[in-house]
């Protein structure tokens, strides 16, 4: 088969020489080759290179075209296809190849984790065979949500926005995924945005609604959340938990005795590198007729964007809970910080 990179640099080098029988030849032969194993947007970008190298080369460009399509069907799962067959269905054929190619498999045994509760995880899973059991950790204690199965989507929660794994999923028998990174996700909002569009749409027909903070029996802020506005002061924490860097301002807009929302005005990019972090806020509560000093650290368990403003919401649930909230009583509601 010979040493594919090698090859590349030779069809470059036959390229400057102006030797474009050879290069053709070798090219449309890595082009082959590429599809045979399977690495398909390689084989397609070289036969990109193949109709820049030598337009008129008609006979190579068209029968690798033919090639790889070949070798695609070839490939295809077709358990995997029956099982996804409405999603299939309402794209179109190369937004179906588009997806199709995409997805990475893998195969787990029995007590498996795929993902866990408070941890970042970059995919959305389609499960194809196998049980699975999604649960909430709660003082030790695991309470099962559902169990899931061929045809059931998961990790969609934090797929499609900005938060940590609000859940946990374990494998209750051996489980065959396939799965979609996110980022390529993200490049096809620019260039598939239908396509992404429809996978959003879809998976937003077979999940659950999920509330970040609600969650009927999970904890995250299952206490009562109360609508205030007032200032703050956050910094990032260390692996150690001491604080780091500069302080900086937010805006409060609702709290409750295991955590705290708070709008900044930063870029995407800083608002990702926030998430699963640890915090020091400090803030002014009132109680009875006075005000308290508060300072609290905990984790950072989820960013969304607001897009009427522009702004960031940081969800933040604290690590020691806020007795001074339920103290303050419905004051709370009444007095702006």
């Amino acid at each position: 088969m010979g040493n594919f990179s090698k090859d590349e640099e030779l069809v470059d080098q036959y390229a400057r020489q102006n030797d474009k029988e050879h290069a053709v030849k070798l090219l449309f032969d890595l082009i082959v080759r590429y599809a045979r194993k399977k690495n398909f947007v390689k084989a397609e970008a070289l036969r990109e290179k193949l109709f820049e190298l030598d337009p008129m080369s008609l006979t190579e460009i068209i029968k690798s075209a033919e090639i790889i399509e070949e070798e695609k069907s070839g490939s295809i799962d077709h358990d995997h296809l029956d099982i996804w067959s409405a999603l299939y269905d309402s794209l179109t054929t190369e937004e179906a190849h588009t997806l199709y190619l995409a997805l990475k498999n893998g195969v787990y045994d029995t007590d498996d984790p795929i993902f866990r509760q408070g941890e970042l995880s970059p995919y959305l899973y389609f499960i194809n065979h196998g049980q699975l059991k999604m649960f909430y950790s709660k003082e030790g204690r695991e309470i099962l949500l559902e169990t899931l199965g061929p045809g059931d989507i998961a990790g969609e929660d934090t797929f499609f926005s900005i938060s940590v794994c609000t859940r946990s999923l374990i494998t209750l028998s051996r489980v065959k995924l396939s799965f979609l990174e996110k980022n390529i996700f993200v490049k096809w909002q620019k260039e598939f945005p239908t396509l992404s569009a429809k996978l959003n749409d879809y998976c937003l027909m077979l999940s659950k609604p999920v509330d970040l903070f609600n969650d009927e029996g999970m904890d995250r802020r299952s206490h009562k959340r109360l609508r205030i506005s007032g200032k703050l002061m956050f910094q990032i924490l260390n692996p150690s938990g001491n604080p780091i860097g500069k302080a900086y301002k937010g805006n409060i807009s609702d709290i409750s005795v295991g955590g705290l929302s708070f709008d900044i005005k930063t870029t995407k990019k800083n608002a990702l590198l926030l998430l699963a972090r640890g915090l020091n806020v400090k803030f002014i509560l009132p109680k009875n007729k006075s005000r308290i000093q508060i300072e609290r650290n905990g984790m950072i368990i989820g960013v969304t964007n607001s897009y009427l403003n522009g702004n960031y919401t940081i969800h933040m649930k604290f690590y020691k809970m806020l007795n001074e909230i339920e103290e303050g009583g419905e004051e709370w509601l009444k007095t702006k910080i």
